[in-house]
């Protein structure tokens, strides 16, 4: 893991601002965290194993706070006001909470779960920052979304269609803001793909975690609106794009 001295870490602005990752106990998410935590800032981590929750604590135990918490349960936004409190406040919402698998069985409640936490849980949680920062009149809500929600793919369709969710509820904030002056931050990041446990096959272009993480990071700092990471992705992106849907259905 990086130290926060070395250059290709964004500083945190404000120094000491408090962060809230969802979906902290692995993966990007945890990576996240403890970049936040080297910087000095007051980190929430949420997940649904408390003893990964637990570790970072005793790691951090000045500045990291934590609630365990199951983003397909109501219940969640009782556990958010809760955790912002115990932080003294809330500048910046990571949603890094996600399921995603190939699901050529289209088994239903896999289809289901990845529902339940890519669309329901975000809807939720981002909805509680968005009226959090509109009271707080400054905020940031930045979701870790995916290539996969750029074009239809037949093999994970609900991981697919859920990720393009997040793509358009984020654009829909942010012009809901636009439209209402405030002065909300958002930044949707778009990765292809990175090692972590959720990955279970070989793909094209893969980076490390390690390197996967740092380029988000920076991403967010720099308040990024919309980032492809890593990014030679941007010129494979547009291509895709190009390719009508009917072609599309057909050949993929």
């Amino acid at each position: 893991m990086p130290q926060s001295s070395k250059p290709y870490l964004v500083k945190a602005d404000p120094p000491g601002k408090r962060v809230m990752i969802v979906g902290a106990t692995s993966g990007i998410g945890r990576e996240l965290a403890r970049y936040y935590l080297l910087q000095g800032c007051v980190v929430g981590v949420t997940g649904r194993r408390e003893e990964k929750l637990a570790e970072l604590k005793a790691e951090f135990p000045e500045s990291c706070r934590f609630r365990p918490m199951d983003v397909r349960r109501q219940v969640c936004v009782d556990i958010f006001s809760d955790l912002v409190e115990e932080m003294g406040g809330l500048d910046l919402l990571i949603y890094c909470a996600g399921i995603g698998t190939q699901n050529p069985a289209l088994d239903l409640e896999l289809e289901w779960c990845t529902v339940k936490t890519n669309v329901d849980g975000y809807v939720c949680l981002s909805t509680c920052a968005y009226n959090y920062f509109k009271k707080q009149r400054s905020g940031h809500i930045a979701v870790i979304s995916s290539l996969a929600g750029i074009r239809a793919l037949r093999q994970s369709p609900a991981y697919s269609a859920s990720k393009r969710f997040q793509i358009q509820y984020t654009s829909c904030l942010a012009q809901k803001a636009n439209h209402e002056r405030l002065p909300i931050l958002f930044t949707t990041i778009v990765p292809g793909f990175i090692r972590t446990d959720m990955l279970k096959y070989k793909y094209p272009f893969t980076i490390s975690l390690e390197k996967g993480s740092r380029l988000i990071y920076n991403k967010i700092e720099k308040r990024r609106r919309f980032s492809t990471v890593p990014g030679r992705w941007r010129w494979i992106e547009p291509l895709w794009k190009m390719i009508p849907n009917m072609l599309w259905e057909k050949i993929w």
